[in-house]
């Protein structure tokens, strides 16, 4: 009698806790692991919930529910933070997103985003409806387009747009008046937006972490560009592709990068080319113009900054052009550094195994 009692109960404050969810709203009584309430019940708004069941299904992903995509964190019922990279691991989606869906701008509530290592080319037009939106990072995608109302996500603090396919930034990027971070490393672009130094950035320091608040290395700003840019510390700076731990030097993509990188150098510094080809497979060059005897180390590192190689241990060059090779024959692919140190001036240049 006291157990059918209980279940009585049970099934009452079960019944009245559905019933207390806002019409909007539908109540999940079974919570996966990737699932965290942050603050409120299982009531989950439906709106929220129709945009990962669009995700799912026109990406032909594999999950059972729509809350088990990804790590999502909820906050009052609605959706606040979504981890959706491609990693290979369980935080992330089980495979690629190729697209997003024609509701996202529905996520009203969303303050972070996280969609790296997909292969999504352009962002739906609703996404400019993601006014609460604070933090998005979709580095390593192909993203193409930007859309013209990106200034429209008036919260947004940090953008990270690295290693993409990006040729130009909109105008309206002007907008973002709460921008303390843009990334813009490893894309296409050939100019900016006239207004872009009116963005409040800090254009040449690191915050506490070491992280830079801007950098737009390897890009292809050749002609024209903003004083901003061109005389920031990170004109030519970028992160490591694939876990953003340590800083790339990373040139413009420019007929003459080679020249224009060093064209200050003073008459006693060695000069050093950009690699070539660039990506090898699996010899690469890089020429070294040495202008008077000097004692060279040059060593090469994998993309984690693990010592893998090295060609020249404090060895005496003599004044004269060199040509270093290195082969990469027994390494897998990937992004590789090379770096050179004559005792006073540091060279770093990136180069890309593809096999």
């Amino acid at each position: 009698m006291k157990k059918i009692f209980i279940s009585m109960v049970s099934i009452y404050f079960t019944q009245t806790l559905i019933a207390q969810c806002d019409s909007t709203y539908s109540y999940y009584s079974d919570m996966p692991s990737n699932v965290t309430i942050l603050v409120g019940d299982s009531c989950l708004h439906d709106d929220d919930i129709a945009v990962l069941d669009s995700l799912i299904f026109i990406n032909g992903l594999d999950y059972n529910s729509p809350l088990e995509l990804g790590t999502q964190t909820w906050f009052y019922g609605r959706l606040r933070f979504l981890v959706a990279g491609n990693y290979g691991n369980s935080s992330g989606v089980n495979d690629t997103i190729y697209y997003l869906p024609e509701n996202i701008g529905n996520w009203s509530n969303l303050a972070s985003l996280y969609l790296e290592w997909n292969r999504i080319s352009a962002l739906p037009g609703t996404f400019s409806n993601l006014t609460s939106l604070q933090s998005f990072y979709i580095n390593n995608n192909l993203l193409t387009s930007l859309g013209d109302s990106i200034g429209n996500l008036s919260n947004l603090y940090f953008l990270d747009l690295g290693y993409n396919e990006l040729p130009a930034i909109p105008e309206s990027i002007c907008d973002l008046e709460n921008l303390s971070y843009l990334w813009l490393f490893n894309n296409n672009i050939e100019s900016l937006p006239g207004c872009f130094c009116d963005i409040e950035l800090d254009w040449n320091n690191n915050d506490m972490g070491g992280y830079p608040y801007f950098a737009i290395g390897a890009n292809s700003l050749c002609d024209s560009v903003a004083s901003c840019i061109a005389e920031s510390d990170h004109f030519e700076l970028s992160l490591d592709q694939f876990y953003y731990s340590f800083p790339v030097y990373a040139p413009q993509d420019c007929d003459t990068t080679s020249i224009q990188v060093e064209k200050d150098l003073l008459p006693y510094q060695y000069w050093v080319s950009a690699p070539y080809p660039n990506p090898f497979n699996p010899i690469m060059k890089i020429d070294l113009s040495v202008p008077y005897d000097r004692r060279m180390d040059i060593r090469v590192y994998d993309i984690l900054g693990n010592e893998i190689d090295v060609i020249s241990n404090k060895e005496i060059y003599k004044k004269g052009i060199y040509t270093i090779t290195w082969s990469g024959d027994i390494h897998p692919s990937g992004v590789y550094v090379i770096k050179l140190d004559d005792g006073e001036d540091i060279r770093i240049r990136k180069m890309v195994l593809a096999r």
